[in-house]
């Protein structure tokens, strides 16, 4: 994909809450990064329609204005980059789509209890101090043809916290024709950990 897929409308003022891609470089980059690699990697994700931006600022530098669960996405993308993963020729072969789609849509339904996204559904609970969430990556193959397919989903491992639901389902799993090839695994817990205030919060006490 080489655009940005939703033209989002323009505020004279930046809403309360909302964040760009400068504040998720900064929030996410690392010891040791380039400021203006690490921002235009986070850039290219905007354009390549892997964020579906809130808003646009009308003046200034007239940002595209994201809401807070975006910074796990990126993240998510971001460590995918890392494993040598870009995107595909269209949205079905694309693993980079099928792991933003996965976090900022329920797939199958939004389970009872959840927020509005699987992303915001995960910060939701690490702000309880629930832990344990996962990000996964699948690809499927086709029995017959040797399409590849790929899908995201969100998984819970801790087991001191039973209750909820503990991961959203998979499309292709429960497809006859497509067979479970490979998964990459994302821990979300240590994701939030690093950037996430009250981790940054839970370090400090340790000190």
């Amino acid at each position: 994909m080489a655009a940005i897929l939703n033209i989002p409308p323009t505020v004279a003022h930046r809403p309360k809450g909302l964040i760009d891609c400068a504040q998720i470089t900064d929030t996410l980059m690392v010891a040791g990064q380039d400021r203006q690699v690490a921002y235009d990697q986070t850039r290219a994700l905007l354009r390549a329609g892997y964020f579906l931006p809130s808003a646009r600022e009308e003046r200034g530098k007239k940002s595209f204005l994201l809401t807070p669960d975006y910074m796990l996405t990126a993240d998510v993308l971001l460590r995918l980059r890392d494993f040598g993963i870009r995107g595909g020729e269209g949205a079905k072969a694309d693993p980079m789509f099928a792991a933003a789609l996965a976090l900022r849509g329920w797939s199958g339904g939004r389970p009872k209890g959840a927020v509005h996204s699987p992303a915001a559904h995960v910060i939701a609970e690490y702000e309880l101090d629930v832990r344990g969430w996962v990000f996964e990556l699948w690809s499927f193959i086709h029995g017959k043809t040797g399409d590849l397919r790929f899908e995201g989903r969100i998984h819970r491992v801790d087991p001191k916290h039973p209750d909820g639901f503990h991961s959203t389902p998979l499309q292709y799993g429960n497809h006859g024709q497509y067979l479970h090839r490979s998964c990459i695994a994302v821990d979300l817990t240590d994701a939030l950990d690093r950037w996430h205030p009250h981790g940054r919060a839970r370090r400090e006490a340790m000190n």
